[in-house]
């Protein structure tokens, strides 16, 4: 079946098996899949602003193959996304967590192990509270729970001010406001570049020069980011329901991604700890940052190690 797809998306693995396509009807809206591989069952969850294309190359590395070791791996695009309907859109990680349950049941996919990312990762750890008989392991990569630590707190208020100021003066241009959010996140007094060479002065959301694919198609996607993600950045965290859970949670934090995700990483890790627990600390994953797209390879190695069983790792 041919695929919707841009050619030229960076660091997808040429022959590549094409995934199967199907287009599920679920809690009111049609939502765009694609599955790859063979192996347990894995869901990436990325954000309203992520379309299943841009989650490619990591689930080409992590695709259960003839003789290698892998996953059966679910990518998709979230309602409101590309070629999903927008019925019921913008909404919150709620709804979003629930579309994902529904799309692993209709699948016959469940239980399956989850990654999340970003705003991405807010919906999975609703996933793992909301239906834990569904999901097996859950991986919550540097969720966007910025309310859950003072630095956070700050940096969304600053930034949905300048966001809120923008959209005043240029109603509906959303790149612009995208544009808005960029610069402010790079101006996070606990933000750090990812390299004293040609990433300096990079911003969390910025690609590095070579990789402008991803620029554009986050420029395409501004609108989701602004109605969908910033708003569900504002969200918080029950710490009650966090620990009562039974779900099997990690959260993660990338070496090369700004401290205030390490910090949320942190405290959502402590407020899952139960009492009398053995004290852990969130996963760090090295030469990883926020925009986990730009760095399959380390990406795709912690969710093997993570995921799947230990006799079948290479």
């Amino acid at each position: 079946m041919a695929r919707d797809e841009s050619p030229g998306v960076p660091f997808a693995i040429p022959g590549a098996p094409a995934p199967t396509v199907g287009r599920h009807h679920v809690n009111g809206c049609r939502l765009y899949a694609e599955v790859r591989g063979a192996g347990p069952p894995l869901l990436i969850i990325g954000a309203a602003s992520d379309d299943a294309e841009m989650f490619r190359p990591i689930a080409e590395r992590l695709a259960g193959l003839t003789g290698v070791a892998g996953f059966t791996v679910v990518t998709w695009d979230p309602r409101g996304t590309r070629r999903s309907t927008r019925a019921g859109w913008p909404c919150d990680s709620y709804t979003h967590a629930d579309d994902a349950a529904a799309l692993l049941q209709d699948l016959g996919l469940v239980p399956a192990a989850i990654f999340g990312a970003s705003a991405g990762g807010i919906v999975a750890m609703r996933l793992a509270v909301r239906h834990p008989d569904l999901v097996r392991q859950v991986l919550v990569y540097e969720p966007g729970f910025f309310r859950s630590t003072d630095s956070g707190t700050a940096l969304l208020a600053r930034t949905t001010d300048a966001v809120r100021k923008h959209l005043r003066e240029r109603t509906d241009d959303w790149a612009g406001a995208l544009a808005v959010v960029a610069r402010m996140a790079g101006r996070d007094p606990a933000a750090r570049p990812n390299s004293p060479d040609d990433t300096a002065g990079r911003g969390p959301l910025d690609a590095p020069p070579g990789l402008e694919w991803y620029t554009e198609r986050g420029a395409a996607l501004a609108e989701n980011f602004i109605r969908d993600d910033l708003p569900r950045t504002g969200e918080t965290v029950d710490p009650a329901l966090l620990r009562a859970t039974g779900s099997d949670i990690r959260f993660a934090f990338g070496t090369d991604s700004a401290p205030v995700f390490r910090e949320i990483a942190e405290t959502l890790t402590r407020a899952r700890q139960r009492t009398g627990a053995d004290p852990h600390l969130p996963d760090a994953i090295n030469a990883a940052a926020h925009l986990v797209y730009l760095t399959p390879d380390p990406i795709a190695r912690y969710i093997r190690a993570r995921c799947l069983p230990e006799e079948e790792v290479d």
